[in-house]
């Protein structure tokens, strides 16, 4: 388009499809940019596995229906020739889904995903599928795959996980939007770090079936973007056509509130530094834990002095029960337990069409994994089954726990008459290249209530050598269960105010 200046850089969807009106090519031009953008810097960032080889192709056959659109007036899907990025554990029938894993480089399905097919019905073109840490099972974002993945912002650290892979891509504008998964914090933590937008919706929104599984308790899949209002149309192609699978009376019990006025409950409770007994270098964690605190308060101070129809409410750590990542992991993740039951079924279904592996067991005997990335959830049921399934004592005990969790933070809710919590993602700066778990994330609250939570840029830490632009530090807000429309309402208006995100310096 030689009359009209456009950059790749911070597209976002609404603009694209301006310009798609102006002049269709620019679908094509656009797939070509992120195409060079990836061959450019990805050697370096490893945030890819796949790069879909027909995707300029679509680019340009989908070009035509944009003639066509354009020529008759008519209005486009909602993702009409967007370039998204999924993470590796999306079922896509013309590209292999690793999760990651060496073992299954060669995995192949019939069919899309559920979600998947949402989105291609919607317009959207598949650019590429990303690194995840390997299983989605910590996050790191290492995998035997695709190796570890590098934070734009600074190289020696890391993207935050598991879909560190998918928040790297975007925030180098290596594509337009993408889609990760969250089991304990995976679509939030690589926002944080990477300065975007991960929004996990309230479980069961958007249909997992046909993703690599974790724990069906726990597992939400999600959108990711540059902006809220990218996240927005892309939650709106993936949720289901009932928007939550006929469950809407749960909203009617929720109590949403409506109007502009906005109740935000602070977590008091999840600004200071968490020190668990294996932590290293824990001046440093507390040196950064009052970088990130400095960071949100001074957002929230900013989005309370400029938003007068919102008002902030302290909420005092003795109001609610220990919320602490230590007690909830410990009480109430269900992933060990879950994880090789629901994997074997994925693996054994008749979704999958050729696999080297029908089980968790055989992966593990084949050695073709990254043992660094492994977590205690992918030896546990291979150690101990009788403990670790979905029959045990313990089990049991943790969806008891879970339903306890739940209803305190209802109360909590109820008591303050609040529509969000907020908070920090996570309570340090993403954790250095080497690491091997990421501390500090407070997203876990969400996982095992099931409710909504967002996040989005607050903010950079101070500049350094390897951090020319400094290190993103996300706000997380936290619904009401099914309120999810309202809480994307929330973090738009909050994203408006701190105008945060910024453009990565990659060279």
């Amino acid at each position: 388009m030689d009359s009209l200046e456009w950059q790749t850089e911070e597209m976002t969807i609404t603009k694209f499809h301006e310009l798609l009106r102006i002049d269709p090519s620019i679908g094509p031009e656009l797939v070509n940019k992120y195409l060079s953008a990836i061959k450019q810097h990805d050697g370096t960032l490893k945030s890819l596995i796949t790069i879909n080889s027909t995707a300029l192709e679509t680019a340009i056959s989908k070009a035509t229906e944009t003639l066509t659109y354009n020529q008759t007036n008519k209005p486009y899907p909602p993702l009409h020739s967007v370039p998204i990025i999924l993470k590796d554990n999306y079922s896509t029938s013309d590209l292999p889904t690793s999760a990651g894993v060496q073992a299954l480089k060669t995995l192949q399905t019939k069919d899309d995903s559920e979600v998947v097919s949402q989105l291609r019905a919607a317009g959207a073109i598949i650019l590429a599928k990303a690194n995840l840490h390997e299983f989605a099972l910590q996050g790191i974002t290492l995998s035997s795959l695709g190796g570890q993945t590098l934070n734009p912002y600074d190289k020696t650290r890391t993207p935050g996980g598991s879909s560190g892979g998918t928040g790297a891509a975007l925030a180098a504008n290596f594509g337009l939007a993408g889609c990760g998964t969250d089991t304990m914090n995976s679509l939030r933590s690589p926002a944080s770090a990477c300065g975007i937008v991960g929004f996990r919706p309230s479980t069961g929104r958007v249909s997992c079936v046909g993703i690599v599984p974790v724990s069906r308790t726990q597992d939400v899949a999600g959108p990711m973007g540059r902006s809220v209002c990218d996240v927005r149309i892309l939650y709106g192609a993936m949720k289901g056509p009932d928007g939550g699978n006929g469950r809407s009376l749960e909203v009617i019990s929720e109590g949403i509130r409506s109007g502009h006025q906005v109740r935000i409950g602070v977590l008091e409770d999840y600004f200071q530094s968490e020190i668990h007994g294996d932590e290293t270098g824990v001046s440093e964690y507390i040196a950064e834990n009052q970088i990130v605190q400095d960071i949100i308060r001074s957002s929230l101070d900013s989005i309370q002095e400029q938003d007068p129809d919102i008002t902030l409410v302290s909420i005092d750590p003795s109001s609610h029960p220990d919320w602490s990542y230590g007690a909830m992991s410990a009480k109430g993740d269900t992933q060990a337990f879950e994880f090789k039951h629901y994997l074997d079924e994925f693996l054994q279904s008749p979704l999958v069409s050729s696999t080297p592996h029908r089980s968790l067991e055989s992966i593990a005997q084949s050695g073709e994994f990254d043992l660094q990335a492994m977590t205690h959830v992918f030896s546990a049921a291979l150690e101990d089954l009788e403990t670790f399934s979905l029959t045990s004592e313990a089990y049991r005990s943790r969806l008891e726990y879970i339903a306890a969790l739940k209803e305190s933070v209802k109360q909590c809710f109820d008591r303050y008459d609040i529509d969000a919590l907020v908070y920090p993602h996570q309570r340090q700066l993403p954790v250095k290249i080497g690491a091997k778990t990421q501390s500090g994330r407070n997203g876990v609250l969400a996982a095992l209530t099931g409710r909504p939570a967002i996040c989005i840029p607050a903010g950079r830490s101070p500049t350094t050598a390897s951090a020319v632009l400094g290190i993103p530090v996300g706000l997380e807000l936290m619904g009401r269960r099914w309120g999810d429309d309202e809480l994307l309402n929330i973090a738009e208006r909050a994203e408006k105010i701190l105008k945060s995100r910024a453009v990565p310096a990659l060279y």
